[in-house]
């Protein structure tokens, strides 16, 4: 499916927010985990949803949605995981991928878990799993003899020491995971720790849950277990998602005469993403951040040089605003976007080439040269099956001249944003389907 964006000015009007993704996951896979039954109210549901409660129905999980609602009851396996009866097929959800990896290492049967071509191709960070799970006597095998799916995991963590690269989050959660679930004193040592507002957003929910650690002196380099019984039940309702905010707020600032808000983002959400309205105010956004309402307007923005290890999903967004900044934008410590749903340094760099831009990659992000002598316009560009190029492009094209831009995979904004189309049209945004 393909997304026509023409250039766009005049937007204004408040943009509602889809539900986390990343809070509903760490919520089902907990809940499963537990002892009693959990309820999930307002989780994000969509394809990825699906496979998550299929898998943990697998590992044993007695899943019922409430009639006509959104609405989800969890009865959990009281930290006893059951072996899986079928292949885990995550499709292109790195995140569960990891979470199931981490479920696998605390179930005392053979788990199988594969995935699309992303995760069978791209995610070159499973690799790290097999050093810890190797001393905490977990047998991990790659059926490629690449490091990545499908994976054969056969646990169970029951105390111990490990030793990890941590330079991207997701292998830590797997190890994480496992190690909460354990009865006997669990201690993780990891070096270059990465993504650290991600994993702290884990610490929460096991916070929330009950599973007791210590991250010694919050560094993330050493994580102690003590011995947990298992996860307790929980009743929650799920937050908005803090990684959907940037793409209609960054929209307002790049085209003329704008003004959009979005209302009800909890401030004090650990997750990462919530960086990027600080970030973008550095660049020089007119942006309003009260506790209740973010509202962006129209703004001249300046380039500046930012670390993004702490929210690598929004390289390709602010990659865009960048586009639209004057000076040179420099993007550092933010590798690990290249092991998501495609390589987003280089496919944002590739596209916005295509657009006109004077950029390119380094091997940890990307440099963006607004010199005043380009400007982006619209052609047709890749979303890489990647809901975050697509959305990324989208609010590019928004504010690109010349002819629209026409970007393909737009069926994967069902992924994490659904409502972005009829949100933006409201608001006055120029955005159609093409099938």
């Amino acid at each position: 499916m393909i997304l026509k964006v023409e250039k766009s000015n005049n937007l204004q009007g408040e943009i509602s927010m889809p539900a986390s993704k990343t809070h509903s996951f760490r919520a089902l896979v907990l809940a499963s985990l537990a002892k009693g039954t959990s309820v999930i109210r307002n989780p994000k549901v969509g394809n990825d949803w699906d496979e998550a409660l299929r898998t943990m129905t697998m590992y044993g999980a007695k899943i019922e949605k409430e009639s006509d609602k959104n609405i989800y009851q969890v009865k959990g396996v009281a930290g006893q995981p059951q072996t899986p009866e079928n292949t885990i097929n995550v499709g292109n959800s790195g995140t569960m991928l990891f979470f199931a990896a981490g479920v696998a290492g605390a179930c005392p049967g053979w788990s199988v878990i594969t995935g699309d071509e992303s995760i069978r191709k791209l995610r070159k960070i499973s690799k790290n799993l097999f050093a810890p799970y190797k001393e905490l006597g977990v047998s991990i095998i790659s059926t490629k003899d690449d490091g990545m799916a499908p994976l054969l995991i056969k646990g169970r963590v029951n105390g111990g020491k490990a030793h990890m690269d941590g330079v991207g989050c997701q292998p830590v959660f797997s190890i994480l995971i496992a190690s909460a679930l354990s009865q006997e004193p669990v201690e993780i040592f990891t070096k270059n720790p990465g993504e650290c507002a991600y994993i702290d957003l884990l610490l929460y929910w096991f916070d929330k849950v009950g599973l007791k650690y210590e991250n010694e002196d919050n560094k993330h380099m050493h994580y102690i277990f003590p011995g947990n019984e298992s996860p307790k039940p929980f009743d929650v309702t799920i937050p908005f998602e803090w990684s959907s905010p940037p793409y209609p707020l960054i929209a307002a600032l790049l085209t003329q005469n704008s003004e959009i808000s979005i209302r009800g983002m909890d401030l004090s959400d650990p997750y990462g993403d919530r960086e990027v309205i600080y970030l973008l105010r550095q660049m020089g956004a007119d942006l309003t951040i009260s506790p209740n309402v973010l509202t962006a307007r129209s703004s001249n923005l300046h380039a500046i040089e930012t670390d993004m290890n702490n929210l690598p999903d929004q390289v390709p967004s602010i990659a865009v605003a960048a586009c639209f900044a004057r000076g040179k934008t420099v993007i550092k410590n933010a590798k690990t976007a290249r092991w998501k749903e495609c390589d987003r340094i280089t496919a944002i760099c590739k596209e916005l080439k295509k657009m006109g831009a004077k950029i390119y990659e380094k091997e940890d992000g990307l440099v963006i040269n607004q010199d005043g002598s380009w400007k982006l316009k619209g052609t047709s560009v890749s979303g890489y099956k990647d809901h975050r190029m697509v959305l990324s492009l989208a609010v590019a094209g928004l504010a690109a001249g010349g002819a629209p831009t026409l970007i393909s995979d737009a069926e994967t904004l069902e992924k994490s944003f659904e409502t972005f189309i009829p949100e933006m049209e409201t608001a006055g945004a120029r955005l159609s389907l093409i099938n």
